[in-house]
């Protein structure tokens, strides 16, 4: 299992400007080669698909503005390749997986698809589901650490979309109002801030605990410091019986998320709150804070009811003398599934999607809200860069899931939607995470 504790140098080498120029110099098309000729002078001879007219399925996960999934990238295919057709289907994450999986148990799984790394695409991979993607030569202008991500028995089985971190967003002006100068370091600090907001008649924290899923983004942000500060080797002896879900330490990531709820300080009634609902409500004003990520830049930047500046921090459940973990994980991945008919024409449309120097590869590199990593690309986003710039010489943690087999974050979320309806409480979501992890290691 791949080590999730990340230097801090990691994070510094991912700042800096956005580099929209040249082209990496790859001639490799990924599918049938022969000849470009015939084709009109509004495309790229170097990508040629020479196979019968074939529709390609791209399935991904909703968030954000689509125009890029939904519009751009079915047509500049189609441009460059008459004879292919994408048709698009997004789908919310939480119906997202099953759905994907039981296409492919089905026969009729995706052709390309965003799926997510490491323990969460390992089912994918044994059970013959993928497309193997090694000589695709555009791979190597990615970084190696992200691409590992994706690499199972030495074969490349995905390009990765960027990394992303999960974080808190924050209004600034009402932390102003309440009286909050600075960001809180260590958790103490941050339920102060919590108490200083609420006293102001502030709702400090908004969540859209209907979709069960974003209970991941606070709860993997308390995890970080109260499990991997300790100890960073706690994945991989959670599969040597070294360690368990049950542990204090688990117990205790559990316990102060719940304390949120409990104290007040997230919205009322955060069940019926969609994530859509909840990511309105902070940009309109109504709460202070919401446990989001870099990926919900674009929404969470976008104009509400009222006008704010905003500010991101990793929410630090490290008590005082206790170092701070943050998040900084590989995002999801493009992957292929393992139809051999329509092999040739996948990798001739990732070979041209993810070559620098083409329209479909600038239209992603424009619209793609991770931080890149592909090695001629940065970020200039100043709040992404002064929150690396924050962290860097604090250690960081992937995505917790991450490390798990599927179906444990799920039933996390389950029941913590039952402890935050009075159902249940820190101990028995631990039990059933540990339940579930003896069920499908």
């Amino acid at each position: 299992m791949k080590r999730k504790i990340v230097s801090g140098i990691l994070a510094c080498s991912m700042i800096g400007t956005m580099i929209l120029t040249g082209c990496s110099g790859s001639d490799s098309t990924g599918g049938s080669a022969a000849g470009g000729s015939d084709k009109n002078a509004e495309t790229d001879s170097r990508f040629t698909y020479d196979g019968d007219d074939v529709t390609l399925n791209f399935m991904y996960i909703t968030g954000g503005d689509n125009e890029f999934y939904s519009d751009q990238l079915p047509e500049l295919i189609n441009e460059q390749f008459p004879n292919i057709t994408v048709e698009v289907e997004e789908m919310p994450t939480d119906n997202y997986k099953s759905t994907v999986q039981m296409k492919f148990a089905s026969g009729e799984g995706p052709d390309i698809f965003e799926w997510w790394p490491d323990k969460q695409a390992e089912p994918l991979v044994d059970a013959g589901y993928l497309l193997d993607l090694s000589d695709l030569e555009c791979i190597g202008d990615f970084r190696e650490d992200m691409v590992d991500s994706f690499t199972f028995d030495g074969k490349k089985y995905a390009v990765p979309l960027g990394s992303s971190f999960l974080t808190t967003w924050y209004n600034k002006d009402l932390f102003e109002q309440a009286g909050i100068t600075d960001v809180p370091m260590n958790w103490d600090e941050f339920t102060e801030c919590c108490e200083k907001l609420k006293d102001a008649g502030i709702t400090p924290i908004v969540m859209g605990d209907q979709d069960a899923a974003v209970i991941q983004f606070g709860m993997y942000q308390v995890g970080a410091s109260c499990i991997y500060s300790k100890n960073p080797d706690f994945d991989d002896q959670l599969y040597t019986g070294e360690t368990k879900f049950t542990d204090d330490c688990w117990v205790e990531t559990v316990e102060k998320y719940k304390s949120l709820y409990d104290n007040g300080y997230v919205m009322e009634n955060t069940l019926g709150l969609s994530q859509d609902q909840s990511r309105q409500a902070f940009i309109d004003g109504r709460a202070a804070m919401i446990f989001d990520g870099s990926f919900g830049w674009e929404v969470l930047n976008s104009e509400g009811a009222e006008q704010f500046e905003r500010g991101i921090f990793m929410l630090p459940a490290n008590d005082k003398d206790e170092e701070l973990v943050y998040n900084l994980t590989p995002a999801e991945g493009i992957f292929a599934g393992a139809n051999e008919d329509h092999a040739d024409a996948v990798k001739a449309v990732l070979s041209y999607w993810f070559t620098e120097g083409t329209p479909l590869f600038e239209a992603w590199a424009e619209s793609n809200d991770n931080i890149p990593a592909h090695k001629n690309l940065t970020d200039d986003r100043e709040m992404i860069n002064e929150y690396l710039e924050r962290y860097q010489d604090y250690d960081s943690i992937y995505n917790l899931n991450n490390a798990w087999p599927n179906g444990v974050s799920d039933e996390m979320t389950a029941r913590f939607q039952e402890v935050i309806a009075g159902d249940a409480d820190a101990q028995d979501v631990t039990d059933a995470m540990q339940t579930k992890f003896e069920q499908v290691k």
